[in-house]
């Protein structure tokens, strides 16, 4: 069994899998229990049971009554593995399990009439604008795995498996060059202002099209440029094996970073996951920008234990692969899609009125989904029980995580969008103070085995990037 050597380095986590399986997904909705109390399969009497009286889930909608479809707005990207938005910027930037980054622009302009920022197109910078290769192992289910940004934009974020088979989280520097002098046809009548893109750097602007001349070109924002010799290197998680690694990177409300670790191909023996001295089936929360010259990261005062009792990186522990966690732009209410491995996946609603995953117990391997798991202890009274749980077939039908929906149909604001990686099929999860009252297909079918990750950009719309390299960009049907 590995060990960590001190606080800031531990062991391993797993990764997404890309192996094909046919999953059978059964949900069972259930509004109003009648029935006696369920025992939890802990069988600890103190475990929660379900209730026997309908819950008030007060008013609004109950059904999902909108569908999407993808529309293709990049490509050509190889063996993508992860997407993500960055702030500020008006991009969207892709991992490759080689070891490559690229960046796409979303060209944007200020409609006037309407009062709002328009997509106009979007444009892939040529190149990468960083390649790590010659650091990765591609082994296995080994590569560049997980990517986000600081709040202000200017450090990356990345996580990938190194040489020897370790989970790394390191961080480089980013500029971005102030954007070329851009030559607007004169307009006939002096109707035509010059406005800034809401969402983009101070120093990008856009121009009105002129209503006599269709030679009005939006600018375009020079590449940005990361500095290699600003790496620094936060983390270093020792594995087992070639698979299952996760390193899900997602940047939290607060401004902290969030790093999701699976457990090690023997955690259910070693029960790693529920041991608070490992950093395996986990999700840390770390502080970068509290960086010292001996410490490369501080660590959050409110993480469970940073006062001591286990590693105080920890921020939710009993995960088995917590593949994809987003938070809630609106409210802050954490959503963890565990993909699993053994039995079942699993989607986890963590509210901020209880601590938005702060020492959240997700129960494996006492627990596999709502079932009893491999390990014959009983599961904390305190686990959580998951919101949604889907039949593993073959251990390779991963749940993809994606994003509760602030965008701009507002059919389907508040539904929780997420994606089956084995049929292809775009979800949506309606829920309302912790009750399911619809989980349905929405549209989209991206064919299967091809669905890797879910992003959200400035104004809340989501995206989606494939195994084939497509990015796919949700829209109203």
């Amino acid at each position: 069994m590995a060990h960590h050597d001190d606080t800031r380095r531990s062991n391993p986590g797993l990764a997404f899998r890309a192996v094909a399986g046919v999953l059978a997904v059964v949900v069972g909705i259930t509004l109003v229990a009648c029935s006696a109390p369920e025992k939890s399969s802990s069988g600890d009497p103190t475990a929660s049971t379900t209730p026997t009286t309908a819950v008030d889930t007060g008013t609004g909608p109950t059904s999902i009554t909108k569908t999407m479809r993808t529309a293709e707005v990049a490509g050509g990207f190889s063996n993508a593995t992860n997407i993500v938005s960055r702030p500020m910027r008006n991009q969207l930037w892709v991992t490759q399990r080689s070891g490559a980054v690229s960046a796409i622009e979303i060209q944007t302009a200020w409609n006037l009439e309407l009062g709002q920022t328009q997509r106009n197109g979007f444009k892939t910078y040529p190149g990468s604008v960083i390649n790590i290769s010659s650091e990765v192992s591609t082994e296995g289910e080994r590569g560049l795995l997980g990517i986000a940004f600081s709040t202000d934009a200017r450090t990356l974020f990345l996580s990938y498996v190194n040489r020897k088979g370790e989970l790394v989280v390191a961080s480089w520097n980013v500029t971005d060059p102030a954007p070329p002098p851009v030559t607007v046809p004169a307009p006939a009548a002096p109707t035509t202002p010059e406005s800034t893109v809401p969402g983009a750097p101070p120093t990008s602007t856009t121009v009105a099209p002129s209503t006599t001349s269709s030679s009005t070109t939006l600018p375009v924002i020079p590449a940005p440029v990361i500095d290699p010799a600003s790496k620094r290197t936060l983390i270093t998680i020792a594995h087992e094996g070639s698979t299952n690694y996760s390193g899900q990177l997602t940047l939290g409300r607060d401004g902290f970073l969030y790093i999701g670790v699976g457990d090690s191909p023997n955690g259910a023996t070693e029960k790693t996951a529920q041991n608070p001295e490992s950093l395996l089936g986990k999700i840390l929360r770390i502080d970068p920008a509290g960086a010292t010259m001996t410490d490369p990261y501080a660590i959050p005062p409110g993480n469970p234990f940073a006062a001591g009792g286990g590693a105080p990186q920890i921020w939710t522990l009993g995960a088995q692969n917590p593949l994809r966690f987003s938070f809630d732009r609106a409210n802050g209410n954490m959503w963890v899609a565990d993909a699993g491995r053994v039995q079942f996946g699993e989607i986890d609603y963590l509210p901020v009125s209880k601590g938005a995953g702060s020492g959240a117990n997700l129960g494996w391997p006492s627990q596999d989904g709502k079932e009893t798991g491999p390990s014959a202890d009983k599961a904390p009274s305190s686990v959580v029980t998951p919101m949604y749980v889907a039949p593993n077939q073959g251990a390779n039908c991963p749940l993809i995580g994606g994003f509760v929906y602030r965008g701009s149909v507002t059919e389907l604001q508040g539904t929780y969008i997420y994606g089956d990686f084995c049929t292809g099929a775009v979800k949506g999860l309606l829920q309302r103070k912790g009750v399911v009252l619809d989980d349905k297909a929405i549209g989209p079918q991206l064919g299967t085995n091809s669905i890797v990750a879910f992003a959200e950009d400035n104004q809340g719309e989501l995206y989606i990037i494939t195994a084939g390299g497509s990015v796919q960009r949700l829209v109203a049907a």
